[in-house]
């Protein structure tokens, strides 16, 4: 028999059941969900940035960081290597994507957003051979190289150098190569004498030398002048990736790496 007493705290207890089972679900939800956001991120061979390994992953410099990053925003990732010109094709075709280590310019801002910056370069330098490092002795500046007109440049088609080196170099397209292929091709290609020259940071020589199969001495990194901090690299994320999506993963960049400004 059921007593009053007892139907009293049947009663009580039913409806504690009741208010607990209506409040973890809002809970486990808010919790699911934030571990469970999905990104495809496409990456370009680009060593020592990021590169794909023998075993179907990837690594490099960047590639550490933005895993650090989204795992403590709680996303997991689909990683795709992809050319560069078909990485912007598919942020402009509005594809739910990210990328990696993109430098921001006006206009690719016109079809994509970015996070905070993720890596600050080592300022610029113009790499040439070691044996013709003397052409290049009066020049202590890239605007002063450029304006001479006596070099050309081997540059990789749909990169981007950072805005001031883009709008220095704009006006000079016949003193340009453009190489539709990665940076080890460009540094064969410079072994080569196929042109005079390229740009790159000086974290990225070693790696770049090495896989191109020569050794670092047959080159000469040269910094100039008028190229005084590196570039800021970011996440960069086509329209349709929803904005709170991308402030859960700036909260993380904040927290795993602080704020990266470049310096004066």
């Amino acid at each position: 028999m059921v007593t009053g007493k007892s139907k009293w705290l049947f009663t009580m207890a039913s409806l504690m059941i009741l208010v607990i089972s209506c409040a973890l679900p809002a809970r486990v939800f808010a919790r699911t969900s934030a571990q469970s956001a999905e990104l495809n991120v496409l990456y370009i061979e680009y060593p020592p940035y990021y590169a794909s390994t023998p075993d179907s992953d990837i690594e490099g410099i960047i590639v550490d960081i933005v895993r650090r990053v989204f795992e403590r925003a709680g996303v997991s990732c689909t990683y795709t290597g992809l050319p560069s010109k078909r990485v912007i094709s598919k942020m402009q075709q509005g594809e739910a994507v990210a990328s990696l280590g993109w430098f921001k310019t006006a206009e690719r801002e016109t079809f994509a957003k970015f996070s905070l910056p993720i890596y600050l370069n080592q300022p610029i330098g113009i790499l040439m051979l070691r044996e013709e490092a003397h052409r290049f002795s009066r020049y202590d500046s890239i605007k002063k190289l450029v304006d001479s007109r006596h070099f050309m440049v081997g540059r990789i088609d749909g990169h981007s150098d950072g805005e001031y080196l883009d709008s220095i170099l704009v006006d000079h397209g016949d003193r340009t190569v453009w190489v539709a292929a990665d940076e080890v091709r460009l540094i064969k290609m410079l072994k080569s004498r196929r042109f005079d020259y390229i740009l790159l940071p000086p974290e990225e020589l070693g790696v770049l030398t090495r896989n191109a199969g020569y050794p670092v001495e047959d080159f000469v990194l040269k910094p100039m002048s008028d190229i005084p901090h590196g570039n800021v690299r970011y996440i960069m994320y086509a329209k349709s990736i929803d904005d709170d999506l991308i402030k859960r993963i700036d909260d993380a960049i904040v927290a795993e790496i602080g704020i990266l400004t470049p310096s004066p």
